[in-house]
């Protein structure tokens, strides 16, 4: 049963998703490399759109990451002593 629930959620994901980018269900057999392209198109539009986006909150959060790693590797290693 969790196995069908799973499904229809991520056919609803999906179904949501081409329509949202105004992907015509129909295209997507009659002209599957425009279909293809289409989706490269958006994925490299989006990907354009947030990049700036990665790369300013990386600034913050990868530091941030870096220095809880080191804690938490440094509490470790004094446990075992």
């Amino acid at each position: 049963m969790g196995w069908i629930v799973k499904t229809l959620v991520l056919c609803f994901v999906v179904g949501f998703l081409i329509s949202f980018f105004e992907i015509n269900p129909a295209t997507i057999f009659t002209s599957t490399w425009e279909t293809v392209q289409e989706v490269i198109d958006l994925t490299v539009g989006i990907g354009g759109w947030a990049l700036p986006y990665i790369l300013i909150g990386a600034v913050v959060v990868v530091p941030l990451s870096l220095i809880g790693l080191v804690l938490r590797w440094m509490r470790a290693r004094g446990h075992r002593s």
